[in-house]
């Protein structure tokens, strides 16, 4: 994670002498920049053998049913970590 941002006089001055447009631009650029730091540090952790074993205790799932399960599990997380974040505009 980034250490944030420097809040030093100059940036408060800077920040009081804004319109609004300038502050709105400034205060999106935050935050874009929280979201980028926010997902590409992001960790799931995820642990599939456990997974696959509470699954493996319901009711009604076979050793075949599980096995797809958890391809489709494991598709998804491959996918979900492949993925670009969308810009809102």
């Amino acid at each position: 994670m980034s250490n944030g941002i420097q809040f030093t006089r100059d940036l408060y001055r800077k920040i009081k002498s804004m319109n609004r447009d300038e502050m709105e631009r400034t205060v999106n650029n935050i935050y874009e920049m929280g979201v980028k730091d926010a997902l590409e540090n992001a960790v799931i952790d995820l642990d599939m053998d456990k997974l696959r074993t509470e699954l493996g205790t319901v009711s009604g799932i076979g050793e075949k049913r599980l096995e797809q399960i958890m391809e489709i599990i494991q598709r998804n997380i491959a996918e979900a970590d492949n993925k670009e974040p969308k810009p809102d505009k």
